[in-house]
């Protein structure tokens, strides 16, 4: 399996830098992550075609299950996106509560994705081959730990804020 395409690194860092923004524009903001949520499902397509190199034939079966793939994949991106921006903008009031419900949307955020990743390595096992299925998984994995990474290593730590709390 070949690694996947390096553009996504800008991809997901373009997004992170806009997570991380101070959400003073909002509006502005807005446009750009619909155009990163756009350009971050081009690339997550390349990257699929590139990493798996089906044949024609699996492409063909291949490509339909994608498309319904990338339309679940849609809504978690929207809901990681608005997990991290609702955290980023929330940043200097953080308390228990706030807290506790991002760790809680987060932990259903990642349910859902293993879901979908889990689902589509079943369909495509069977309709292709259990190689692919599993490539189709790795890749699916590498993607989107990727962009959780770079996403997260954009926020703010929370240890800081105990710090800061206890000092005072």
């Amino acid at each position: 399996m070949k690694l996947p395409n390096p553009n996504v690194t800008w991809l997901i860092l373009c997004l992170t830098l806009q997570v991380s923004t101070n959400i003073s524009a909002q509006q502005a903001i807005v446009v750009d992550y619909e155009k990163a949520k756009i350009n971050l499902q081009r690339e997550r397509e390349k990257i699929f075609i590139d990493a798996l190199q089906l044949s024609v034939t699996q492409a063909t079966v291949f490509h339909p299950i994608y498309v319904q793939f990338n339309q679940e994949k849609r809504l978690l991106d929207d809901l990681l996106i608005s997990l991290f921006v609702n955290y980023g903008s929330n940043y200097h009031q953080l308390n228990e509560k706030v807290m506790s419900e991002f760790v809680k949307q987060s932990e259903e955020y990642q349910r859902k994705e293993l879901a979908v990743r889990k689902k589509y390595y079943k369909i495509i096992s069977k309709a292709i081959s259990v190689e692919t299925g599993s490539q189709f998984y790795e890749v699916d994995d590498f993607i989107s730990t990727s962009l959780r990474l770079s996403v997260l290593t954009g926020l703010p730590f929370t240890g800081r804020i105990s710090n800061e709390q206890m000092m005072r």
